[in-house]
């Protein structure tokens, strides 16, 4: 099967190695599609294919922005989404569901949202997963006791802020940004604290790292995943006191901290990478009828364009926002902010214009 990929490639890899041909299209431009400027229209993503290779089925994973590739309900293949961060954008996301023919929703609380159109669509929860190369060796001398990694801004996450803040102070927490697989090969325990009670992939990295994973208790189907003080340990969301404890009981109780933080290695390497993923979108294509679900998209082409036009005008103001507000100080930014949003609006524009609204 040929599988285009639109947005995060995170699962290239994986479906490759599942024996299927892939090409990538990225708005970074690292893919192997490369184009000038986004959003743009599907029809020109396709023009520059290699010739004679010709997608059979397309999958667009959530890159956590507004739609980038437009078009997709025009597609005569099967159309896929990867939703992955439906606690943050759900509220247009539940609109923008009804181009997709199969949908796979990372945060499982959020799965229903997703369900426009049962006559045609399949909506299934899809866990994240983790990168880490399952040959890699656990190193068992590891320099940190309790590492922290991702993003610390007050404003966007003020519980984070908060908690990191008020650990360091009467803990030895290591916090650093950036890579985060080297810093959680090195660190006998991992914090992970969510932006929003997301099941996040430090979820997954942490536990396939070999550390022992400090966790929030978030919903979203974690403890269906994974069992408390089995393969990870669970706290109480905000509970500084709590973390304390759990941190210092497992520094004094290393065969139990290891023990945890094998299993839970093992459980993340055998239900939940990337080949497990993709074979789950693999096996849920094969399970559909493509060419009925294809007649019943295009039966309901104009509620689907209906649907889409707010999205597309939501983009639009949200990208005047950033040009008047964000890039103020920044004329270079601001021009191209307000470039995008014009071309958000020309597309809700057209919408408007095809159903006479």
């Amino acid at each position: 099967m040929n599988i285009l990929l639109l947005g995060l490639s995170i699962l290239k890899e994986a479906f490759q190695a599942c024996g299927h041909d892939v090409l990538t299209c990225t708005t970074d431009n690292t893919g192997d599609v490369r184009l000038p400027e986004f959003p743009i229209e599907i029809d020109r993503v396709l023009q520059e294919l290699p010739y004679s290779w010709d997608p059979d089925f397309v999958l667009l994973t959530d890159e956590s922005t507004h739609p980038l590739f437009l078009g997709l309900e025009h597609l005569e293949v099967p159309v896929g989404w990867y939703a992955i961060d439906s606690h943050l954008h759900h509220r247009w996301h539940k609109a923008y569901a009804t181009v997709f023919d199969v949908i796979f929703v990372a945060q499982r609380d959020f799965e229903s949202l997703y369900r426009r159109d049962e006559s045609r669509q399949c909506v299934h929860w899809l866990p994240l997963f983790t990168f880490s190369d399952p040959t890699r060796p656990v190193q068992p001398l590891r320099r940190h006791n309790l590492s922290f990694v991702g993003t610390n801004n007050k404003a966007l996450n003020p519980l984070r802020y908060r908690i990191l803040e008020e650990l360091q102070q009467v803990y030895p927490l290591n916090i650093e940004t950036g890579d985060f697989i080297s810093v959680f090969l090195e660190s006998k325990m991992v914090l992970n604290q969510c932006a929003d009670n997301d099941v996040n992939f430090r979820t997954f990295e942490a536990m396939a790292c070999g550390a022992l994973l400090l966790m929030e208790r978030v919903g979203n189907g974690l403890e269906d995943l994974f069992q408390d003080r089995v393969h990870c340990v669970l706290y109480e969301k905000g509970n500084i006191e709590q973390i304390i404890q759990i941190a210092e009981y497992y520094m004094l109780h290393e065969d139990e901290r290891i023990k945890i933080a094998a299993l839970g290695r093992s459980e993340v390497l055998a239900k939940h990478t990337g080949v497990h993923r993709a074979q789950t979108i693999l096996n849920t294509l094969a399970a559909i009828d493509g060419q009925t679900i294809l007649q019943r998209r295009r039966a309901r082409q104009d509620e689907i364009l209906f649907l889409l036009a707010p999205v597309y005008e939501y983009a639009a103001s949200c990208y005047d926002e950033s040009a008047t507000s964000r890039f103020l100080n920044n004329q270079s930014m601001a021009r191209h902010a307000s470039a995008v949003a014009e071309k958000f609006r020309h597309a809700g524009l057209q919408i408007h214009h095809r159903l006479g609204m």
